[in-house]
This record gives C-alpha cells, structure tokens and sequence, in this order.
C-alpha cells in the first residue's frame, strides 16, 4: 500500500468508526424508559447492569431509598423498585412480584486510622444505643465515638437495629442522608463509626469495615450477622419489565452482580421465583 492511499484509508476508517459509536449511541435514545425508584445499594447493580443488559434506558431515583421505592411501586410511580431487605406482606398481596436478586451485607465503618478491628454485637449495641461513649471502651484510643446512621427511608437503618439492637432504639446518633455520605463523615472523624451497605465501601479508601464477632462483612460470609435479601419489586403483566428482570437471572447478570453482592443460591437464600405470593 502506498503512503497516498494509507492516508486517504485514515479518515475513512475514522469516519467509520464514529458512524458505528453514533449507530450505538441512537440506538440506546431509542430503548424504553424504565424508572426505578427505591434501594441505592440495588440501584448500584441497574446502573452497572444497564449497558450490558442494552435494551432499556433506566432513570434512577434512589433518593426514598427502598421505603420510597415500594411506595412508588404500589403507587404506579415507577416501573420496577428496589428494595433491600423483606418486603412488606401487603405489598405482595397487591399482586406486585418481589423477584430476589442477591444478597447484601451492612457493614459497620470506622476511621481507617482507628487502631479497632473487631467488636462484638453487644458492644455495637452499647454504642448506637448510647451506652458506649468512648472508644477506650472498645480497645482504642481515649476519643469520644462518634455514631452515624442512615435515615429512616433506607431499609439499611431497620435491617441493622432489627440485627444489632432487637426491640431498643437508636440514640444518641446522628442522621445522615443519602447513604453514601456516612463514607464522608466516617472519613473526616477519627472517632466515627457508621453504618452502610457492604456495596459502597469501594468509594472510599480511608474508612475500613469493622468485623463482628470475628465475621468480616462480606455477602458470601454466612455467619456475618448483619445481612438482608435484596429484591426487586415489580408489576406482573409489563413486558419491558418482566425481560430485564429475567434476564438479572442470566450468567451475563451475575458477573455484574458479584461485583458487589453475593447470588442467593450461594448463601442459601431461597427465591420466591417470579410470584406475589
């Protein structure tokens, strides 16, 4: 080939190659819209699923978290929820389909350079309760602790007191919104300690997670005491819905979901299948 005709081939294959991005590019405007509203910890998987899955546009509100998200499902004011944790009985008896995708656990953070690696439900229990104040108390240093939790919105704050806490209630804590800025805060504070969903943790290098009782927080650990079943919440009858929620069931899906979280069949979750009973 001649240095002539290279150069003439050049942005020939490079106006080629932008037509190709451009075909792609209008044939993803051109998918169906699906909104989902609810869970951020789940909406980590749709956003990372979305490219691949490739036929369907989703638009994500995570702000009401996963008790928004069934409200919206149940309301007709999205096409498919999330929700991390049980869904309420009444909400199946609509007729909504709760589809179980994964498992999640909630770790518990704290300061990367907090010298404490390991503590146990009781003693996580003293300190969202009030009842622990110094970290001293823990095996640390003599810092006051300072405890971070959720809003209410986000099934993380029940999943982790139904764990950790039983019938008493959160005090002296301070609320934070949205989840992910519990990382913000446990970063900034040496003496913090938060609550968040194992799936964030990769966003921030300077908080780490603590074990309990020996268990490290992750979704594959069976005797990790603070996890939750995480479904999504849909109408039978809707076509575009019903293909993207069988497809999460496909080998494709479960690569990007055990990026973050662990498939049920691993730690023995049982699937209700694709029923609202």
């Amino acid at each position: 080939m001649s240095r002539s005709t290279a150069i003439v081939l050049v942005p020939v294959v490079a106006a080629l190659a932008a037509g190709c991005a451009n075909a792609s590019t209008q044939k993803q405007n051109q998918a169906p819209v699906l909104r989902y509203v609810g869970s951020s910890t789940i909406a980590h998987f749709v956003r990372d699923a979305e490219p691949v899955y490739g036929r369907a546009r989703f638009v994500l509100d995570t702000e009401p978290e996963s008790v928004g998200g069934e409200t919206a499902i149940r309301e007709g004011r999205a096409d498919v929820a999330g929700y991390a944790g049980n869904p309420h009985p009444e909400t199946l008896e609509m007729g909504i389909v709760a589809t179980l995708i994964g498992k999640d656990a909630i770790a518990v953070v704290v300061n990367r350079a907090n010298s404490v690696r390991d503590v146990t439900r009781v003693q996580l229990e003293g300190v969202f309760t009030g009842k622990i104040r110094n970290w001293k108390e823990l095996g640390g240093l003599d810092r006051e602790i300072r405890p971070f939790i959720v809003g209410p919105e986000s099934a993380t704050r029940k999943v982790f007191r139904s764990a950790i806490l039983g019938e008493m209630d959160y005090a002296g804590c301070e609320e934070v919104r949205p989840d992910a800025a519990v990382l913000t805060r446990v970063e900034r504070e040496p003496g913090a300690i938060g609550q968040i969903s194992f799936s964030f943790l990769g966003i921030k290098g300077s908080v780490k997670a603590l074990s309990v009782g020996g268990q490290n927080p992750e979704p594959t650990n069976v005797d990790y005491p603070i996890t939750r079943p995480l479904y999504l919440l849909w109408w039978s009858g809707r076509s575009r819905v019903a293909d993207f929620v069988s497809w999460t069931g496909t080998p494709e899906a479960e690569k990007i979901l055990l990026r973050r979280f662990a498939k049920a069949q691993q730690v023995g979750l049982e699937a209700p299948g694709e029923t609202s009973e």
